[in-house]
């Protein structure tokens, strides 16, 4: 594992910090994890090497003067038996090897090499659009960890991952996964509440990868006893037909208490199974992670942490005793940096957006924080008389700017919203849904209707509505032969009838009079030449179907001589 040897007398070549690094970068982590270990005063500088990438400076600067030349080390780093590359240390003058030296740089070695298979499947995760990474962090509960999820990527023995039905649990077996030797294969993640495919599915569709069960623990206990039943079933059929392309199987379980039973699973030929359990550690267990989580948030869901972060919002989130997972910890920092609208996120922020997270020293804090302008980045913030401005203008020149695609007048709302008007320039004509715009805007649906309420005054149905009547009156003024219905399917209704009752309330007048007004013709009574004939049929048909039923009950009335 460790090889010494005498330090060349010219210094390492090639050795660089990284321009950028980023929160899943080897250079972070290892260097974070280089500062926690207890022999972090043994060595001069450190640089990290890894297959197919150029050397890392993670502690330390190389070349610089000493009074002798030190010894260099150079630790190997393999995972589950794969080797990684190396990390290379130049120690102390002073410093003599012995067996204690020895063993310490070993676990170092340990630890660097599971950091950096955990930082793997954590890019692996994103790639593959499971969530944001949640496994970040050098604290002695990842570090376990990562000792864990090793000892489960030697075997292919089923895995149990109790405490947290959250990110932790589907991000650990992506890492079980990925550090397995599977990424190449699929990973099929099924929530036992909700679906309706049965086991075999499952366990078809994961062949040669790994099925991770969410929710088994929901329903009955004949429930669970006949789920057990059926997945033992199918991954003994599926094992007899090819032993070698059988899928790995990874359970997220609540954290529950054993006391007689020697397996978490005690069904059938299950609680028989060798099983590897895994306790994952809540949030509140690893404090000195949440900044980093905080920070991997923020870059994760397009926010950026340069900016955003505060010292004020690191300070109360890893000072609040979480109560639940890392999930939790994403939707709150998420949720602030959405509405603060791209400003650093402050204390006032916090105490109007997340109180709980202040406590009883949130007045204090909140108080006591300076007066200063919440943009801090000039470049990036509106100028402080813009946002009253925006706000006072009618709803009509927001939809102006939709129809005549004026999408420099949407830089000054909020950057989600200037999204989903952006997207609405050019398809407010096709059907949309509140999710699939949500979608367009990078926002929540209850956020995005929140945005239209506040900063537009009205809900997004509503203003949809408005860009549709708007852009129909323009086409009935501009072609006055063009029929109605046409002009009606155009801009997005399918019904004619809720197109005019839409275009009554929004103009004050129907079609037929708007046209016949511009024309300098008085409006008819009433207007039904430009009525679709399959909405006059209906009507007719409606009208038929009343009087048949009147006729029958007064069959049914004589037949029996009654009267009521």
């Amino acid at each position: 594992m460790i090889r010494t040897e005498a330090a060349e007398s010219e210094p390492s070549r090639g050795l660089h910090r990284p321009a950028v690094v980023s929160y899943l970068s080897e250079f972070a982590e290892i260097r974070r994890l280089l500062e926690r270990s207890a022999c972090r005063h043994w060595w001069e500088a450190a640089s990290l090497e890894l297959f197919g990438q150029q050397p890392l400076l993670v502690d330390g600067a190389m070349g610089r003067s000493a009074p002798q030349v030190p010894h260099k080390v150079e630790l190997a780093l393999e995972f589950s038996r794969r080797p990684l590359g190396a990390l290379r240390l130049q120690l102390l003058p002073h410093l003599s090897m012995g067996p204690v030296c020895e063993s310490a740089l070993t676990e170092l070695a340990f630890q660097c090499a599971g950091t950096i298979q955990r930082l793997a499947s954590q890019r692996w995760v994103v790639q593959a659009q499971l969530g944001a990474p949640c496994l970040i962090g050098s604290s002695p509960a990842m570090l376990a960890l990562d000792r864990h999820i090793e000892e489960c990527c030697v075997d292919a023995c089923p895995v149990a991952l109790l405490g947290t039905s959250g990110n932790e649990a589907l991000q650990t077996a992506a890492a079980i996964h990925h550090g397995g030797g599977r990424a190449g294969h699929v990973f099929v993640k099924v929530d036992c509440a909700t679906t309706l495919e049965p086991p075999w599915r499952w366990v078809d569709r994961a062949r040669g990868g790994t099925l991770f069960l969410c929710h088994t623990d929901s329903g009955t206990r004949a429930d669970q006893e006949h789920l057990w039943l059926q997945l033992e079933q199918a991954l003994g059929h599926a094992t007899q037909l090819d032993g070698h392309r059988a899928c790995r199987l990874v359970v997220a379980l609540k954290a529950q208490h054993l006391p007689d039973l020697s397996s978490p699973i005690p069904y059938g030929a299950w609680s028989q199974c060798h099983w590897k359990v895994i306790t994952l550690p809540p949030l509140s267990q690893h404090p000195e992670d949440i900044p980093v989580l905080a920070r991997a948030v923020l870059d994760y869901h397009g926010h950026s942490a340069e900016h955003r972060m505060t010292d004020a919002l690191q300070h109360w989130c890893t000072n609040y005793t979480w109560p639940g997972n890392a999930s939790q910890l994403e939707w709150t920092v998420a949720r602030m940096a959405v509405l603060t609208a791209n400003t650093p996120i402050g204390a006032s922020d916090i105490s109007l957006l997340s109180p709980r997270l202040l406590g009883d020293a949130g007045t204090a804090y909140t108080l006591a924080e300076p007066q200063a302008p919440r943009y801090e980045n000039r470049d990036a913030a509106p100028p402080p008389t813009s946002l009253p401005d925006v706000l006072a203008r009618p709803v009509e020149h927001w939809v102006r700017c939709v129809l005549e695609h004026d999408t420099q007048a949407f830089a000054q709302l909020h950057a989600g919203l200037a999204r989903a008007l952006q997207y609405l320039c050019k398809q407010f004509h096709e059907s949309i849904s509140a999710e699939q715009l949500a979608d367009q805007a990078h926002v929540s649906v209850s956020h995005l209707r929140f945005l239209f309420r506040d900063s537009l005054g009205l809900p997004f149905k509503l203003f949809l509505q408005h860009v549709r009547i708007a852009q129909a009156k323009r086409l009935l003024l501009a072609s006055p032969q063009r029929r109605i219905t046409d002009v009606a399917l155009s801009v997005g209704f399918s019904d004619f009838s809720h197109f005019q009752k839409c275009f009554r309330l929004i103009v004050g007048q129907t079609p037929g009079d708007l046209r016949r007004a511009s024309q300098g013709n008085p409006p008819a009574s009433r207007d039904t030449s430009d009525m679709p004939e399959l909405q006059v049929r209906k009507q007719r048909d409606l009208v038929a179907q009343l009087t048949l039923n009147s006729a029958f009950q007064r069959d049914c009335r004589a037949s029996t001589g009654g009267e009521g």
